[in-house]
């Protein structure tokens, strides 16, 4: 029977939701609470402005035109009494009593405007309101409009015919005039006091629908702020649980991330690949599986190259390096003097210890000194110092590289008994060392199935005849001018010779390294001193005072080689002077 698959390879199976799609469902549920909130509080509001709208913009101009109205009615009242009263027995005033009379005839032309303009106003109101009750007072208004309209009409009627009587007018119907016309009077007052009483009306009903509106908005706003409470409540639970589930996964990835930083490459972290954060989790291992894959070829290369030229060529510079590029560098050739000899003393067994632990010997106060070790060739090892591999002077680190292998040579000797299983007769070692200075090109180098990376150029030559010059001079380390010339404060060096190789135009000024700067002996310095006096007086061809320095410099170091080496040439020279315009070269012999 087939087993089956456990939770956890469900889990694996399932593909879910991205990230993006549940942010976007969390964020649409709370805003579709929240916009239901925002339209159910708008049409409450809406509503509260309508009714605002309707007492700003309708109650209030029709009761302001309607006082224009009141007042202007009383005025026209005002105009006929003064009128009657002007043009009566008591004042008799013919022409003041026209005025009052041209008085009340333009108030009464107001008057008439006044009620046309108040019917058009109610009219183009009753099309615009909503509500049915203000409707319905709208109508009763425009009613009592109408007969406060017909009422106006005879009441000027009325007026017209008190003030311009027919010649002749018996004082009887002059009385019966004024009394209609008082009574016409008082029926206009009494349909402008209707009219009003319709306009209270309609206030009172606008503002009781404000007042319920108002009410209305307050609960409306009352049950927004429940529906905003509730989408909190179900936001910040939602928000909650979808968080901590986040925030789980993120901080296993990061958990992973700090074991890599401290070193640990064995993390493994799978996700369902569902969501960017299981997605993010599988590139995080895939990406730990690369530097475990790094990491293990480094340290394979490393012990063929130097790790920094591997990281070069595993990095972004790997085009540039292949190309190849033009670099001021400080290349270094050492090697073990007699290795042949030596080795044809031991077994193999016991030259394969030699070698190797010379090499390492050899190789510490290089990489101390940050060089980088190009090649070994048998017991020779070839180096070089300059960016971008060299911090500080690649100069100086060079020269104190050299001053420093040279000391290892002592060492080891001491440890060669032991090292090789001999009581006695252990060989003696020594060592050769060539240093130069100057541009060369720096790239990989070989056909297209197999290539070094190395350095090309002059110094390289140069670096390695110095250092087989060593046998012509009995020196350990020899250097080149542009090597001393960048040291010479923290360096102390003898001048040797100036040596020119067979076919070779340009002839190099060879220098001897001592020692650091205030280390040095100062038998060594006394012992320069004098060799430096003497080599000026044997390339000025001063012989006698040359071949006397060299004496002196042999009674302090009697063993000293160079000395012994010029005191042979001025012998010669003695016998054979050099032609005209000898310059002091010495061409030697070998490549």
């Amino acid at each position: 029977m087939a087993e089956k698959a456990g939770p956890d390879e469900a889990v694996s199976t399932r593909r879910g939701l991205s990230m993006g799609q549940k942010y976007i469902g969390l964020s649409v549920t709370l805003l579709l609470l929240m916009l239901a909130a925002a339209v159910y509080s708008f049409v409450q509001v809406s509503l509260a402005s309508d009714e605002t709208h309707l007492l700003t913009d309708v109650v209030e101009p029709l009761d302001h035109e309607l006082n224009d109205l009141a007042q202007n009615a009383s005025a026209e009242a005002l105009s006929v009494e003064r009128a009657l009263r002007y043009g009566g027995p008591q004042i008799n005033d013919p022409v003041r009593a026209k005025e009052q009379a041209n008085r009340f005839a333009e108030l009464s032309d107001h008057v008439g405007t006044g009620i046309a303009t108040l019917a058009r106003h109610i009219a183009t109101y009753e099309t615009r309101t909503k509500r049915t009750d203000i409707a319905v007072a709208l109508g009763r208004l425009d009613l009592e409009l109408q007969a406060v309209k017909r009422e106006h009409q005879r009441y000027r009627a009325s007026v017209k015919a008190l003030l311009s009587p027919a010649p002749g007018t018996p004082r009887e119907q002059i009385n019966l005039l004024e009394a209609h016309t008082q009574q016409q009077e008082v029926a206009l007052i009494a349909a402008m006091a209707r009219l009003t009483g319709e306009t209270g009306r309609l206030a009172a009903a606008s503002e009781a629908g404000e007042g319920r509106t108002m009410s209305r908005s307050l609960l409306a706003s009352k049950e927004n702020l429940i529906l905003a409470i509730i989408a909190f409540l179900a936001g910040s639970v939602l928000s909650f649980l979808f968080t901590r589930h986040m925030v789980g996964r993120v901080h296993r990835l990061i958990r992973g991330t700090h074991e890599v930083r401290r070193g640990n490459l064995d993390v493994t972290l799978s996700e369902p690949a569902g969501d960017e954060i299981g997605q993010l989790t599988n590139a995080f291992s895939d990406m730990v599986g690369e530097l475990r894959s790094k990491v293990a070829m480094r340290q394979t290369f490393g012990n063929y190259m130097d790790p920094r030229v591997v990281d070069r060529l595993l990095g972004d510079d790997r085009a540039v390096l292949e190309a190849g590029e033009r670099r001021n560098m400080t290349v270094f050739f050492s090697d073990l003097q007699g290795f042949s000899a030596i080795s044809e003393t031991l077994t193999p067994t016991s030259l394969v210890k030699l070698i190797n632990r010379y090499l390492s010997l050899a190789s510490e106060p290089i990489h101390e000194n940050q060089g980088v070790i190009d090649k070994y060739i048998g017991d020779a090892v070839m180096a070089y110092w300059g960016e971008p591999f060299t911090q500080g002077d690649p100069v100086l680190a060079a020269c104190r590289a050299a001053l420093a292998q040279r000391l290892q040579v002592t060492a080891l000797q001491a440890e060669l008994p032991e090292l090789l299983g001999l009581r006695r007769g252990a060989p003696e070692v020594n060592i050769r060392i060539g240093l130069a200075t100057g541009d060369v090109v720096v790239g990989s180098i070989g056909s297209s199935r197999s290539k070094s990376f190395t350095i090309m150029g002059d110094p390289v030559n140069i670096a390695s005849r110095l250092e087989g010059a060593n046998k012509i001079y009995g020196t350990t380390i020899l250097a080149d001018e542009a090597t001393i010339d960048r040291v010479r404060p923290h360096i102390d060096v003898r001048e040797i010779d100036i040596m020119a190789a067979v076919g070779k135009s340009e002839a190099v000024r060879v220098f001897e390294l001592l020692g650091e700067t205030g280390r040095t002996e100062s038998g060594l310095l006394e012992l320069r001193d004098l060799f430096e006096v003497g080599l000026s007086a044997y390339r000025a061809g001063d012989w006698a005072v040359a071949a006397g320095r060299f004496a002196e410099c042999r009674r302090i170091a009697p063993n000293d080689k160079p000395s012994l080496l010029f005191e042979e040439r001025v012998r010669l020279f003695r016998k054979t002077p050099p032609g005209k315009g000898w310059t002091g070269i010495w061409v030697n012999a070998n490549k």
